[in-house]
């Protein structure tokens, strides 16, 4: 058997850093073959992926998601609508998973950071790679090409992506209920096909011995077509307004982003940067709904229209100097402003086709974020370091439409971070001991649609448990104190184990909850028989949790595990399971890989998620099964410029249930429950190096 090649790179740049961070090395990203850094995420310590079928998947560090996370492209927030399935491994060269803020990037990661640092250009050789991944006997090609060139000071990568997805789909809703009596089932699937081109160019420019340049970009274009069809079957009480269903969901989503970098050597090691970054994300959309009755006859045709458009400016800075006594300073700014317009145009017939209803709603919202920061990493000395910052943030959310009233809010926070890492002597065996301390104050800002109080509507079954959606504009930022404390044990560079423990003390959560009466925009509605959610603030919660990681190497064989367990109490809502929405509290991962031979490698993971329950008020709580997946992996080399991969992702397939239910003394009880039947993907792909 061969002997396991791990890079150090990743593994030094954790031991070494100041601050409190998982770094994912480029070895590690393309190990399994993922096609998307989700499926990389998924097994990595603390974090959790909520891929329902149907549904883009949630990340979620701490057990915590819905905003809690802050995804950063190269240290700067990523565009908004930007998700984590949409960015193929290949072009990223390193994963950062910070655990606690920084001031330099962000006071928005209340739960953590997830730092994405794409690939510089040149370097490497040009690179092709094709095949095809089989979900529910659907066949998604793909093919990547990669080209990098040089000449003189000037270097560039350019990287070309052509992939269909298809996703199909199978569920069941079950709902029950009391005063009156309800027993419903609905059987629904829905098939979802996406075709993808992506142009991603990358360069670097040494101007001069003092001057450097880099830009990236990457444009990509989608079209997307959902096909779906339910039945419903009415055991007990009054059928839905619809018993049978189809639809077709079109959108053409077209997203740009490029920066620019120029970074210049001072004086005295000293350096001055600056970035301009900006996003255009336009998805232009049509929705047909066909309501029918159980035999099939047409009752209602929905037609809904839209097209949100998004712009965002970004110019940020620094100054770095170093000076005597191992301080490194370093003081900069973050301007931003993000401009949203979208329209709906919904109409509504009968079988006759008299039109029910007519509406054409618009809204444009502007977001002015402006921050500033210092910051000083301090080596003490030899085996104490440490991390002081400070970082001031303000925004401004203000629009309005035609449909909703004009929303006009600001809010600012002060961000103090302190980090330390501390190293023990290391023992005879070469073992060495480190301690870390993060203390941090964040932030979690309300997006644009949960501010605006305009309505989102469902097409059939409108209840407690599916309800309409609408924004509030008295919504406040939450606040969060945080506290992160780690042991670190190093066997070798690829030899490891951790604990860490974190408590954080959030105010002015954010909830959903349920009333049957309106109360000025803070919970869930009835107002004329249509049932309605909108956020609210609701007092202080506290979650803490336990994680554990390992990682060892001997021979051929290379082995990982990591085993969190999570806690939260929400101080307004009576227990049991007040806890944050969607928490697990254990999760872990078992990973093994071996290089078989000089030609082959093999290798898989086994990730659980627990069971999760969490109750919003004193009437609406929810509830999800445990999750359990299983991935393989195998990888022939042909030489050394040629591979051919395969790998199974979710073999084991096991359905799982999402749950929520309302609950009223004077009106008895409502629950709805949906089982997900997942599917095995197959990924068959060439990799050839020119």
């Amino acid at each position: 058997m061969q002997q396991v090649k791990v890079s150090a790179g990743a593994a030094d740049l954790r031991r070494r850093s100041t601050t409190t961070a998982i770094v994912i090395g480029r070895e590690e990203l393309l190990r399994q073959g993922d096609s998307s850094l989700s499926e990389v995420l998924k097994r990595q310590p603390g974090i959790t992926v909520d891929a329902v079928p149907g549904r883009a998947p949630a990340i979620r560090m701490r057990g915590m998601g819905s905003g809690y996370v802050a995804i950063l492209l190269g240290g700067v927030p990523a565009p908004s609508g930007f998700a984590l399935e949409s960015i193929s491994p290949d072009l990223v060269e390193r994963v950062e998973i910070q655990r606690a803020a920084t001031a330099e990037t962000s006071g928005q990661a209340v739960a953590g950071a997830i730092n994405i640092i794409l690939r510089k250009a040149g370097g490497a050789r040009d690179e092709i790679k094709a095949g095809s991944s089989v979900i529910g006997g659907y066949a998604a090609p793909s093919v990547v090409a990669q080209h990098n060139g040089k000449a003189g000071a000037l270097a560039w990568t350019v990287i070309a992506t052509l992939r269909r997805n298809v996703n199909p789909v199978s569920a069941m809703d079950l709902e029950e209920g009391s005063a009156p009596a309800l027993l419903r089932r609905t059987d629904w699937t829905d098939r979802q096909r996406e075709d993808m081109l992506e142009l991603a160019p990358r360069l670097n420019w040494k101007a001069s011995p003092f001057d450097t340049f880099s830009s990236q970009t990457f444009v990509r274009a989608r079209r997307n077509v959902n096909e779906a069809a339910q039945q419903q079957t009415t055991g007990i009480g009054t059928p839905a307004e619809f018993q049978r269903a189809t639809s077709r969901y079109r959108t053409r989503p077209l997203k740009a982003y490029v920066d620019g970098a120029w970074t210049r050597r001072l004086d005295g090691d000293a350096s001055l940067t600056g970035k301009l970054v900006g996003s255009y994300t336009r998805s232009e959309a049509d929705f047909l709904y066909r309501g029918m009755d159980a035999g099939g006859a047409l009752l209602e045709t929905h037609e809904v229209a839209s097209g949100p458009v998004e712009r965002q400016l970004l110019f940020n800075g620094s100054w770095r100097r170093p000076f005597g006594g191992g301080h490194a300073l370093a003081a900069g700014w973050d301007l931003s402003q993000k401009r949203r317009s979208e329209y709906r145009r919904e109409h509504q017939y009968d079988a006759a086709g008299t039109v029910l209803l007519a509406s054409d709603e618009s809204y444009r919202a502007t977001v002015r974020r402006a921050a500033l920061f210092i910051q000083d990493e301090w080596d003490i000395n030899a085996a104490w370091s440490a991390y002081l910052g400070l970082r001031r943030e303000t925004l401004h959310t203000g629009g309005g439409g035609n449909a909703a009233a004009p929303v006009d809010v600001g809010a600012g926070v002060w961000s103090p971070i302190v980090q330390t890492l501390y190293k023990l002597q290391p023992d005879a065996q070469g073992r060495s001991d480190q301690l870390r301390l993060a203390v941090a104050r964040s932030y979690k800002a309300p997006e644009i649609t949960q501010l605006m109080p305009r309505r989102y509507t469902v097409d059939n079954n409108n209840s407690a448990n599916n309800p309409d959606q609408q924004g509030n504009p008295n919504l406040r930022p939450e606040l969060a104190l945080n506290l992160d404390l780690a042991w670190e044990r190093y066997f070798s560079s690829d030899s490891m184990l951790s604990l860490s423990v974190f408590d954080k003390q959030i105010r002015d959560v954010t909830l959903d909850r349920v009333a049957l009466d309106r109360v000025a925009l803070d919970r869930v509605f009835q107002s004329g028989g249509v049932w309605i959610v909108t956020p609210v603030n609701a007092g202080r919660a506290r979650v803490r949790g336990l994680e554990f990681e390992a990682k060892a190497t001997r021979g051929a064989f290379a082995g990982r595990a990591n085993l969190a367990r999570n806690w939260s109490r929400l101080e307004q809502v009576p227990g049991p399971d007040n806890r944050i929405d969607g928490q697990p509290a254990w999760t872990g991962n078992l990973g093994l890989d071996v290089a078989a031979a000089a030609t082959l490698d093999l290798g898989g993971s086994a990730s659980y998620r627990g069971r999760y329950a969490a109750r919003q008020s004193l009437t609406m709580a929810g509830s999800g099964s445990p999750k359990r997946q299983l991935d393989l992996y195998a990888v022939w080399k042909s030489g050394r410029n040629a591979r051919l991969r395969l790998s199974a992702n979710d073999l084991l397939h096991q359905d799982y249930t999402e749950r929520s239910l309302y609950t009223d003394g004077a009106n008895g009880y409502r629950a709805r429950s949906t089982v997900y039947r997942p599917h095995t993907t197959w990924r068959l792909m060439w990799e050839q190096s020119l």
